[in-house]
């Protein structure tokens, strides 16, 4: 049979290099100031260099019935500000307070309408979500619900209401994800905007929230790196004000998975949110609202398989608050230039990957298939998976598509991943 292969070159370059403003993706965040809001904003605050962020907006949920305003996020701005200097020297990108401060604005607040059915209140967040929909291009517009939705839901009523023929071209280009839903805001959308696609996140719970250093270990396997030792060691200890101002005493993040897919870590799982990455893997439920899908049958995986890569994440942008560049890790560098094709049963598919680390800790590479967005059954065995050249056989008897992740991970401390996802089209 005839043979055709793949050449990967991974060079200092794109694939989880920081990106042009143009391709990052464009994001609105939403909360209600509980104290896991404070603490995901906090993370959040390290990795704003990913995102081209467009809104900050206080909102309420039915647990914060009230919300708590802008206070509290003004003075994670401060915090913010005395860091900022020490953060450029690691990333240019990092956003200026006052650039923060511009966009962060208060949304619905009123206890009375977390239900029943929109219109609810005009508000500056409403209307800054208008104003953003209004602008975009050929980009999706990805909001962030860590609260209540009906601010949110607000707008794209008004924006309905107004100018029909807008939201018919807009609304598509909507990605709205929710942590659980909040208020009663989500199910309306769901069932009086089919155009938007509401990504709702379940899986959260024992994983990322207050119970993710408790059993079931199948919940997360990895509550070491969730435990009040490892927050103190890495974060509120010896790093600076902004990593002391953290609210909790373990990590317990309910809300951090809505924008963890928008790392710029090689995923790009914003992209397509059923193809997964470090905020989860989601499916349809119906129509264009989503929910949890299942990794090995279990909806919680699809989050948790990500833990270790993405706390280390975490703990080396927090030492960016303190070190310098030369005492600091920074993550290896991954690009591709080759757009994997169609591959036939029985045929073999070479893998040959290089690569380099800004710090020039040694990097290796792990080669893996990754079933679950594709709906595989039978896995596929990649061969000399821990070296720079792999390479795989396309099983017979099987069709769909063949997901290959690969990591490049660097000796570091902390190690630091970075990933290329290669989509590989088996020919009927």
């Amino acid at each position: 049979m005839k043979q055709v292969f793949f050449l990967v070159f991974l060079i200092l370059g794109t694939c989880s290099q920081s990106y042009g403003i143009d391709e990052k993706p464009i994001v609105i965040i939403t909360q209600d100031g509980e104290v896991d809001d404070r603490s995901s904003f906090m993370r959040f605050l390290l990795y704003t260099p990913d995102m081209d962020v467009r809104g900050i907006i206080a909102t309420n949920s039915k647990w914060q019935k009230n919300g708590h305003g802008l206070d509290w996020i003004n003075e994670a701005y401060e915090l913010y500000g005395q860091v900022l200097d020490n953060l450029l020297l690691h990333h240019p990108d990092y956003p200026s307070v006052e650039y923060l401060q511009s966009i962060t604005v208060v949304g619905n607040e009123d206890a009375e309408h977390l239900a029943g059915a929109p219109p609810y209140a005009d508000s500056e967040g409403a209307d800054l979500i208008i104003r953003e929909l209004m602008k975009l291009e050929d980009d999706l517009l990805h909001i962030n619900c860590w609260g209540g939705v009906n601010t949110v839901a607000h707008a794209l009523w008004k924006f309905r209401k107004n100018d029909p023929e807008a939201f018919e071209e807009q609304a598509p280009k909507v990605r709205l994800i929710a942590i659980d839903f909040q208020d009663e805001a989500g199910d309306w959308i769901v069932n009086n905007m089919p155009e938007i696609r509401i990504i709702r996140n379940n899986a959260f719970h024992m994983t990322w929230n207050y119970h993710s250093v408790e059993k079931p270990l199948e919940h997360n396997p990895f509550p070491n790196v969730m435990s009040k030792q490892w927050l103190y060691e890495n974060v509120k200890t010896n790093h600076g004000p902004l990593g002391a101002w953290y609210p909790q005493d373990n990590v317990s993040e309910g809300d951090t998975p809505a924008f963890l897919n928008f790392v710029n870590n090689g995923l790009k799982a914003y992209e397509d949110y059923s193809s997964g990455g470090w905020g989860g893997r989601y499916i349809s439920v119906r129509g264009n609202y989503w929910s949890d899908a299942q990794d090995d049958n279990n909806r919680h995986k699809t989050l948790w398989r990500w833990i270790p890569d993405v706390q280390n994440d975490f703990a080396a942008r927090v030492d960016w608050c303190t070190k310098s560049y030369l005492e600091a890790n920074h993550p290896p560098v991954v690009e591709t230039s080759v757009t994997p094709g169609t591959v036939q049963p029985g045929q073999k598919v070479t893998l040959n990957a290089s690569g380099s680390d800004p710090d020039g800790d040694n990097i290796y590479y792990y080669w893996w298939h990754y079933p679950d967005p594709s709906g595989m059954s039978q896995p596929v065995m990649i061969q000399h998976e821990s070296s720079g050249s792999a390479y795989f056989v396309v099983p017979d008897n099987t069709h769909g598509n063949i997901h290959v992740i690969l990591e490049v991970k660097d000796d570091g401390s902390p190690c630091l991943k970075r990933y290329c996802r290669f989509i590989f089209k088996i020919e009927e």
